[in-house]
């Protein structure tokens, strides 16, 4: 793992590169409270056919977490000032949740940089003023710990949350995650609203939802689906918020079967 000392008023961004050097380029973006560590099920399983970026988001892991407020426009920067650092001009996309937002506006805003992008487990505008002022206070006023039991209710299935040799890691990740940064990008996440910039996006697209989703809905996804041109939709069975640790298994067979298939066209 590395760390990229990115200038101010960039973020250093701590980040890891996997897979099969000379392969095309794959870039992760990972949801609130979590770091890259999200992604492991999925990379042990994409067979080595693309060369992985990894990283923290500001304010998240090992990243740093400069002065708020942030936008999702400042979560995008930083990213492509990693990728630009990393010398990659192009790659795929694929962000989950709060990294869905960013894809989007990195796909609206530079879509030369890429060759396809997954929005997964997003929408164009991801819950309500209310839902998010609440959550920020409780995180200011009695930390993480106070938000795990509704976190974990949203991100998982019954049968999962069942499993503490399953569930364990991830209620220690969101209970260990810096307040800081969770307030800066949860402010982010309420204020952003994509509804006037998706059907600009003109990048190969697909959508990921799952059928049982408490953080965004279905019904969310579809409607981002819609408003982006020839955006395809896939409703995951069987799993809600983070279908990338649910069932990496069919989430690998996705991302396995889309990016390659449009990077022909």
């Amino acid at each position: 793992m590395l760390f990229a000392p990115l200038p101010a008023p960039r973020a250093g961004l701590h980040y890891k590169l996997s897979g099969t050097f000379g392969a095309p380029w794959l870039v992760f973006i990972n949801s609130l409270a979590t770091d890259m560590r999200l992604w492991d099920p999925v990379i042990e399983r994409i067979g080595g056919r693309f060369r992985v970026l990894t990283y923290d988001k500001r304010g998240h892991g090992l990243s740093d977490t400069p002065p708020g407020p942030w936008s999702i426009a400042d979560l995008a920067d930083d990213l492509l000032a990693l990728a630009d650092h990393l010398r990659i001009e192009r790659f795929a996309l694929c962000g989950i949740s709060v990294g869905g937002l960013i894809a989007q506006d990195i796909a609206a805003r530079a879509p030369e940089r890429l060759s396809a992008v997954v929005f997964s487990n997003t929408g164009m505008k991801i819950g309500t003023d209310t839902v998010w002022n609440d959550r920020l206070e409780t995180a200011r006023t009695q930390g993480m710990g106070a938000l795990v039991g509704p976190t974990m209710e949203r991100w998982f299935t019954e049968p999962f949350r069942a499993d503490p040799a399953r569930l364990t890691p991830w209620h220690h990740m969101v209970s260990r995650s810096p307040v800081e940064g969770f307030i800066n990008t949860g402010a982010a996440i309420r204020d952003a609203d994509y509804t006037g910039a998706a059907p600009s996006i003109r990048v190969p697209s697909l959508v990921i939802a799952g059928d049982q989703d408490g953080g965004t809905p279905p019904a969310l996804g579809q409607a981002l689906a819609e408003a982006v041109p020839d955006a395809h939709l896939e409703v995951m069975e069987g799993v809600a918020h983070l279908p990338c640790v649910e069932d990496p298994d069919a989430y690998a067979v996705l991302l396995n079967t889309f990016i390659p298939e449009v990077a022909r066209r």
